[in-house]
């Protein structure tokens, strides 16, 4: 008889083995953050254990209590989802899925993951949010930022840099939405999933910081104290990386950050980030809403829907946005995946529904050291 809960403290082998042997990497060393070796994360790990006690599949949920726009916001990151080969076409995925969907709305406002789209759209996960993908080149910085200096700048790896942690944790804060990063696990979190966090210097003084990639190729996360020094940390890292052309993924919340980018990068893709499985529709649309009210701008007017069965009204005017749990008469039904197309995909514009122009996609993001 198989039995579906949660690991037991006692079994972080068992199960860091699992999704070792599922993934064929080592889990300890990808994310520290979570199995490090003084890290206890049982609780997160939903198991399916057989009569001789041996887990066979595991479903895990990482807690990641977010701040957007200043309004707080329980969210939670869903991964490791690994079935034991011997075990797979027997429905314990499915099943650990499932108990996590009933258990998860006492604890979050949203779950988060990364995944095939058609398999998770099977447990009511939408593939959507918004991330810019830049493309720069030397023929940019050769041109584009041909005046800007970058003499007294360098590179090292941000953890060699005395308070560096500190000053990671500070920027991450002053973002206009974040996962709250523990400033003593900064060091693990941003270099989770083999990533490279490097430390920009001006004469020796730390003024940001660059989380790249295994190949150096792509810069996952861009973060200066100053606004004004992007093109020059951009200058110098592509001199330091030696390499014709790179990446760099960035929030469409984040505007010094496109606005600087987009004055020389040669070109730029709006993608999707992550698939989100919402809870609680109301907390949500206020959260993202007032975040790209702040930022990004919102056009004034009200939208009224009932979302998988809970009714919402938001308004933005000259006071700002207010939602209510309530829904206008004659407002439009959405069922959960018509509901969270509409609010996190731009295929919104296809649906009988009555929404300010430029409301939707909210600016969801999520940056990679804080995936899971």
């Amino acid at each position: 008889m198989m039995e579906y809960r949660k690991a037991r403290p006692d079994e972080r082998e068992a199960y860091i083995d699992l999704a070792n042997y599922a993934f064929k990497i080592d889990f300890e060393s990808v994310i520290p953050k979570v199995y490090g070796k003084d890290m206890d994360p049982s609780a997160m790990h939903m198991v399916a254990a057989d009569e001789q006690g041996r887990l066979r599949a595991q479903v895990a949920v990482y807690p990641e209590p977010m701040n957007v726009g200043g309004f707080p916001l329980r969210a939670g990151y869903l991964g490791i989802v690994s079935v034991h080969p011997r075990a797979r076409g027997e429905g314990h995925m499915k099943v650990l899925m499932n108990k996590w969907l009933e258990e998860a709305p006492q604890s979050y406002d949203m779950l988060v993951l990364y995944g095939q789209r058609q398999r998770y759209e099977y447990f009511d996960f939408t593939l959507g949010g918004v991330r810019i993908k830049y493309t720069v080149g030397q023929d940019n910085a050769r041109h584009a930022l041909n005046d800007v200096s970058i003499d007294g700048l360098s590179i090292r790896p941000l953890f060699e840099i005395e308070g560096a942690a500190a000053f990671a944790g500070k920027l991450n804060d002053a973002r206009p939405s974040f996962v709250q990063r523990d400033e003593q696990q900064m060091p693990f979190v941003l270099t989770g999933l083999e990533q490279r966090p490097l430390g920009v210097l001006d004469e020796g003084r730390l003024i940001g910081y660059l989380v790249v990639g295994k190949t150096g190729k792509e810069i996952t996360e861009f973060a200066m104290e100053n606004a004004d020094d992007i093109p020059r940390a951009m200058k110098a890292y592509l001199a330091h990386a030696g390499t014709d052309w790179l990446s760099v993924l960035a929030p469409e919340y984040e505007t010094e950050l496109n606005a600087s980018l987009s004055r020389f990068a040669e070109n730029y893709a709006i993608e999707t980030s992550d698939m989100y499985h919402i809870f609680d529709f109301a907390r949500v649309l206020e959260a993202y809403l007032t975040l790209k009210h702040r930022t990004i701008g919102l056009a004034y007017g009200q939208f009224s829907a009932i979302l998988d069965g809970q009714p919402v009204t938001a308004r933005v005017d000259e006071n700002g946005v207010t939602v209510e749990r309530s829904a206008l008469p004659g407002a439009g039904e959405f069922t959960k995946q018509q509901a969270q197309k509409l609010l996190l995909t731009p295929h919104g514009r296809f649906m009988e529904a009555r929404v300010p122009a430029g409301w939707f996609p909210l600016p969801i993001f999520w940056y990679m050291a804080d995936k899971f």
